[in-house]
């Protein structure tokens, strides 16, 4: 069995610029276990422990959506917080253009296992316990972001997702 989920990417240049984003929220020295860069995507369907056995069938799949589908750009923006700023649990960045390409892409990867409606976003980090807090949402109020352009969106990926000790 592994762990897999089905997401796009952000290309270099916008990592780049989330990791300098991160820095920034680090100051406030909250007890948050942020995103590095190597592991910045957003989230299409969570798929959970699937039998290897199930990859190829899974990646062909992808293939025969994404061959159907056509490129498109999002532009994120605007920094958040689920499930509000006033208890956040896990830091966000927003999608001010593209939502509705990726939400048709979402649907088309079959039934979603959670029950909450799809919301675009990108994780930068997950609040692990409330130290520091008022430090971390003050800061967030303060901090605008917006991406290098926009970020084409032109392939889906199968990631696998390894658990460890620290996340």
């Amino acid at each position: 069995m592994i762990r897999a989920f089905i997401a796009v990417e952000i290309d270099q240049p916008n990592k780049q610029k989330l990791s300098q984003l991160i820095s920034t929220l680090k100051q406030a020295n909250a007890d948050v276990k942020w995103v590095n860069e190597n592991q910045m995507h957003l989230t299409l369907k969570f798929l959970g422990n699937i039998e290897k056995n199930r990859v190829q069938e899974i990646s062909n799949t992808l293939k025969s959506i994404a061959n159907k589908a056509s490129a498109f750009n999002i532009h994120l923006s605007k920094i958040s917080a689920f499930p509000n700023m006033h208890k956040p649990r896990v830091i966000w960045l927003g999608i001010d253009k593209g939502v509705e390409n990726l939400k048709n892409l979402a649907s088309k990867l079959g039934s979603r296992q959670e029950k909450r409606e799809f919301k675009p976003h990108l994780t930068l980090g997950r609040v692990k316990s409330l130290k520091n807090i008022s430090q971390l949402t003050k800061l967030i109020s303060e901090t605008s972001f917006e991406s290098d352009g926009n970020i084409s969106i032109t392939k889906l990926i199968l990631f696998q997702s390894t658990l460890t000790p620290k996340g």
